[in-house]
């Protein structure tokens, strides 16, 4: 290396050893400033001056590949925004704290956070601070409910991701499951599938039977079938029986006031046009429980059920998942799309529109 060379390197090093001092400095700055802010009691002014100090850590953890930083900086704003002395009844300082947790749940995924049992906790506890801060308010705020979902969204993939555990981690699905029931509406279909993931049939009976004190907001009895059927289609296409049988006989047993016996010869009947959602489902797992192949037997349900399907398209695709899976029916070409969409929202990735509402 000749002698201006060997001096072009060592400007260089220098160079660079110079801005990464810099950027230390401002770093240690910036973090003195929060913290100092986050000692003393928060005004509007100073909440939203920590919240664009904290966004600077974050993006510069971000930059500088810092996992730890993320978890820390966001629960230390948190937790002062959502249980501090000005915290209850405080719109502006939930709407800051939905906007760092939206953040931080996509820098996690971005810097390849861990998805282990400690920092799964972590965030679960400031979805707490945030839920019990939300419901300190006067009236209900459509707007957070709905970021509660986003930081949700964005939480679960990265636990899908980064964790061990298929389809994302049992409490993260059951959070959302819980976050998107409450914003209701379309949402409850999606809702249904983040319980299943999460394992809790006894949930799932307790959302479709529950009724609300406004009529509107009732789940109606053909709405229950349609997003019990949901729910036994996931547990099915996932294979889990055991909790496919579970909600079924948790649901029968919360609605004694059907038949389901006659139900059951109904839906054998030619004469009879309406079937029961409930014998379908229990149909299903009947079938897939058989130890001998039973294709034939399942396509045949299924033709049985087709006006219903039909016009619950949303269902078609867990339908199909199950047919691969447990008989090796190879869905048709137009299927396999809304197949590997399904498969994908439900590793995180549900009710993916919520981000434009």
């Amino acid at each position: 290396m000749s002698a201006a060379a060997a001096r072009r390197r060592k400007q260089l090093l220098q160079k660079q050893k110079q801005q990464q001092e810099q950027s230390t400095n401002g770093t240690d700055a910036v973090a003195t400033r929060l913290k100092q802010l986050l000692s003393e009691e928060l005004s509007e002014t100073t909440a939203y001056e920590a919240l664009q100090l904290a966004q600077s850590l974050l993006r510069k953890a971000v930059q500088t590949d810092h996992k730890d930083a993320v978890l820390e900086v966001t629960h230390n704003l948190c937790s002062k925004l959502l249980t501090g002395e000005k915290s209850d009844n405080n719109v502006y300082f939930i709407g800051m704290a939905s906007q760092i947790l939206v953040e931080a749940a996509a820098a996690m995924l971005e810097v390849r956070v861990p998805a282990n049992f400690e920092n799964i906790q972590k965030f679960v506890e400031l979805d707490a601070f945030f839920t019990t801060a939300l419901g300190k308010l006067n009236e209900r705020d459509a707007i957070q409910e709905k970021q509660r979902v986003k930081y949700l969204q964005k939480a679960l993939k990265w636990s899908d991701l980064m964790g061990s555990v298929r389809y994302g981690d049992l409490k993260m699905n059951s959070l959302l499951a819980d976050a998107l029931w409450v914003v209701g509406g379309e949402f409850r279909g999606d809702s249904v599938n983040h319980a299943a993931l999460a394992e809790e049939p006894s949930a799932i009976v307790q959302r479709l039977m529950a009724c609300g004190d406004d009529e509107k907001e009732e789940v109606k009895q053909s709405e229950r079938d349609v997003l019990l059927t949901r729910a036994v289609l996931v547990f099915c296409a996932v294979e889990n029986l055991r909790d496919a049988n579970a909600v079924l006989k948790a649901y029968m047993e919360a609605d004694p006031s059907r038949d389901f016996d006659k139900l059951a010869t109904d839906f054998l009947s030619k004469e009879v046009k309406v079937k029961s959602h409930v014998i379908f489902c229990t149909s299903v797992v009947g079938i897939l429980e058989c130890e001998q192949k039973a294709g034939a037997l399942y396509t045949w349900l299924l033709g049985k059920f087709q006006g219903y399907l039909q016009r619950n398209p949303e269902l078609l695709p867990y339908t199909t998942k199950i047919g691969k899976i447990y008989f090796n029916i190879q869905p048709p070409p137009s299927m396999l799309s809304q197949m590997e969409n399904m498969m994908a929202m439900m590793g995180g990735m549900g009710a993916a529109g919520m981000g434009a509402m």
